[in-house]
């Protein structure tokens, strides 16, 4: 194994580490040694190989009974020639590997999945020639590090990140690489201050690197874990994760605790609006759902029908209405006019229900453009009409208003919290309310409501039930009338 001796200042530096520069992917079976290790003690200590014997600082030396003594300290060094794909990610942990035997198996429940996906987007990194070899090996775990978190955080939602986020952060002030702009790229209109965080989206050199790290990962054997099962949990075969969007794929081994017959996922929940709750399960596409296993039971029209049961008179409100009635009808009107296709077209009414101001190009689509109009009183209405308890969780958690404010003597704006809280947010956080109270007694119509997961207007679960009988739970229990779809 690799072991160093170390002297007595030494013995709180953690585990020797080892860097391998690779220029290759290695497979399961064989790997080659490098000719430069960095070995990590206090300090980084390199050594080149050639034919047989080291160099360390320009002096020769060779082996006695398998070990080097450099400034003191004794350090066992391999005497084979190849290594593992399993091995490589090892050293990369700090881990010492056997110098016989290459068949090794990996228990993510002592390593997190996490750390084993940083650490191959270290290895990936350098296969790839983007880490070069004359960075210390802190360093290239670093990079490691932060390339993954930076990732994970722009594929999940809409990728926008603070710029005190501590990965982006350390790129803004670290990245002597300049990796930062090479893997993410950003729009200048996604960013607003006070109001938007940059929007970040991979490059496709980014994306090269994580297949890269992927084929790693797969590359290596897992140990199979006893896990005592959650109601939330669920397992991604490896087979499926070929199958199922890339980026999913990440999202979800992000959130791996263990294996057995496959990668267990499972979902670390936010609830903190008392209206939707986020996981990586709402995160993933609705074919990846699909495709382990669960069922959508979706809310049609969930934000209009929602609405028009809160409003006086819904009669005010005929667009609204129309949709409610026969949504395929209204949007096939609006996608006709707008000659775009059916997503695009639900997507776009959700937003115009939500929207602060008019874009210009409703001004060539009618219907759609009438039916803003409508939504802004409805906005209105909702707001006056709202239950106290419901206003009050509203207001606490809508985004503030700011006011753009001219400072003539520092010549740039300044934004001033105006007190007031968005429209459109407290509107948001009003309506999402009710849906939270229906997506819950939805839940309580299957066996086992806690392994129900929550996605927006939905829920999604594997036992097969009737939406008819939801809905008729849900009107008993709530009085709203909803339609709901079992797909």
């Amino acid at each position: 194994m690799y072991i160093a001796h170390l002297t007595p200042d030494d013995r709180n530096v953690p585990a020797l580490r080892v860097h391998m520069n690779s220029s290759i992917i290695c497979t399961r079976e064989l790997g080659t040694f490098p000719t430069t290790m960095h070995l990590y003690m206090k300090y980084d200590i390199t050594i080149r190989r050639i034919n047989n014997i080291y160099y360390y600082k320009n002096q020769a030396f060779k082996l006695k009974d398998d070990s080097l003594f450099i400034d003191y300290k004794s350090i066992t060094l391999p005497t084979r020639t190849s290594i593992s794909t399993a091995e490589r990610l090892m050293l990369s942990l700090g881990m010492a590997i056997s110098p016989t035997d290459t068949n090794t198996v990996f228990d993510i429940t002592t390593l997190t999945a996490h750390s084993i996906l940083s650490s191959m987007t270290t290895l990936a990194l350098k296969d790839l020639g983007i880490i070069p070899k004359s960075i210390n090996f802190q360093k290239q775990i670093k990079y490691g590090e932060v390339v993954f978190n930076v990732y994970l955080k722009v594929i999940n939602g809409s990728g926008r990140i603070k710029s005190t986020n501590p990965y982006m952060r350390w790129f803004n002030e670290e990245d002597t690489l300049q990796l930062k702009s090479q893997l993410f790229t950003t729009s200048a209109h996604s960013y607003q201050a006070k109001i938007h965080s940059m929007q970040y989206e991979p490059t496709a050199l980014a994306e090269r690197i994580f297949q890269s790290a992927l084929t790693l990962l797969l590359a290596i054997d897992f140990k199979e874990n006893k896990i005592t099962p959650q109601s939330l949990d669920f397992v991604a075969p490896i087979a499926l994760l070929h199958k199922i969007r890339f980026r999913d794929t990440m999202l979800l081994l992000s959130q791996c605790i263990g294996y057995n017959n496959g990668f267990v996922i499972r979902p670390q929940l936010t609830d903190e609006q008392y209206s939707r709750v986020y996981s990586v399960f709402t995160s993933i596409g609705s074919e990846t759902r699909k495709q382990l296993g669960f069922i959508n039971y979706d809310i049609g029209s969930a934000l209009q029908t929602i609405c028009m049961h809160l409003v006086t008179d819904p009669s005010k409100y005929p667009l609204h209405q129309q949709l409610v009635s026969d949504r395929h009808k209204f949007r096939n009107q609006i996608a006709d006019e707008a000659n775009q296709n059916i997503a695009w077209v639900k997507e776009e009414l959700t937003s115009a229900d939500n929207r602060e101001n008019m874009p210009n190009r409703y001004n060539k689509i009618p219907t759609l453009k009438a039916y803003f109009t409508e939504a802004l009183e409805l906005r209105k209405e909702i707001i006056a009409s709202a239950e106290p308890l419901i206003l009050e969780r509203a207001m606490a958690f809508a985004k503030p208003e700011w006011t753009k404010v001219w400072d003539q003597q520092e010549k740039k704006h300044h934004f001033i919290d105006t007190g007031r809280r968005k429209e459109s947010s407290v509107f948001f956080f009003i309506w999402t309310q009710w849906e939270r109270q229906i997506r819950e007694v939805m839940m309580s119509c299957f066996d086992d409501p806690s392994a129900c997961h929550q996605v927006h207007d939905a829920v999604y679960a594997r036992q097969i039930i009737d939406p008819k009988v939801i809905e008729a739970v849900v009107l008993e229990q709530t009085g709203f009338r909803v339609q709901i779809s079992g797909v």
